[in-house]
């Protein structure tokens, strides 16, 4: 199988081009999905080179296949509630409520080392961030996202370090592997709590006397969440979530659609969310 010209552009860009250039080239939310999924499965891994943050001990690895070249993160820890297998997931459920902010991320065995490869992506992790957002109000939908789909995925590592923003202002979500704990409770309860960290995120000063920030959320994407079936949640996290763990994200679905119920309209945005196009190339 040779990789689409669309999709080699893209590859090849992680290694020549600026992240500026890769994004306009794209120009939609991951195009060719599929092949992107096919190039870090089967292409050769040519060096790894371990990365010095991190408990996970990952590794930067760099992939050729048919004349085309990428890096990818290699994660092979898997503990209790710090797995590979979490990352893959939380791929495989952003992919089934199509929201396009966690990488491209799939199953691999490394020198016979189960894992997994996460495109390897441009941007600058929130922590470090100082730059201001030309549309503001869309940035605070995508962190109202991220907080909604870390509800969903029991995720309670959603530092300041995890969380990307891309050069062309798009929230990408790394380090997904401590995430589909036994929860049954919302972390956030669809609002960010009044913290430094959740100010970070909100791109505003911190205020010791805020209780919330308020959320909205694509209604779009709550129609979605509200309409995809069982089977789907469960054929996209059963190789990977087992157990009572699997059937807590369908009962923490419930407990976000009954939030949202009660929140009402105000939540929501009514009209479609623009196309994502966030950029690629290095972390």
């Amino acid at each position: 199988m040779r990789l689409p010209v669309v999709t080699a552009i893209l590859l090849a860009s992680l290694a020549s081009a600026s992240p500026q250039a890769a994004a306009q080239r794209m120009g939609i939310e991951w195009p060719d999905r599929e092949a992107i999924e096919h190039f870090l499965r089967e292409a050769k891994i040519t060096e790894r080179k371990k990365l010095g943050e991190g408990i996970t001990n990952p590794e930067k690895v760099t992939l050729a296949l048919d004349g085309v070249f990428g890096n990818a993160i290699f994660k092979k820890v898997d503990k209790d509630h710090d797995s590979w297998r979490n990352e893959v997931a939380a791929y495989e459920l952003d992919k089934v409520l199509g929201l396009g902010m966690v990488p491209p991320t799939v199953p691999r065995s490394v020198k016979g080392r189960k894992g997994c490869l996460q495109l390897w992506v441009t941007g600058t992790v929130m922590a470090n961030f100082e730059g201001e957002f030309p549309d503001v109000e869309k940035w605070h939908e995508q962190v109202s996202v991220m907080w909604l789909f870390d509800d969903l995925i029991a995720n309670i590592d959603r530092h300041l370090k995890n969380a990307m923003v891309s050069p062309d202002h798009q929230l990408l979500l790394i380090d997904n592997s401590k995430t589909f704990r036994y929860q049954k409770t919302l972390l956030n309860d669809l609002n960010g709590a009044g913290t430094g960290t959740h100010a970070k995120f909100w791109n505003v000063a911190y205020d010791d006397a805020r209780e919330s920030y308020e959320t909205r959320y694509p209604a779009s994407l709550i129609e979605r969440l509200r309409r995809v079936s069982e089977d789907e949640i469960e054929k996209a996290i059963k190789p990977y979530i087992w157990g009572q763990n699997r059937g807590q994200v369908l009962e923490r679905r419930e407990l976000i659609l009954r939030r949202l119920d009660e929140v009402g309209r105000d939540a929501l945005r009514p009209d479609e969310p623009p196309a994502r196009a966030p950029s690629r190339g290095a972390h």
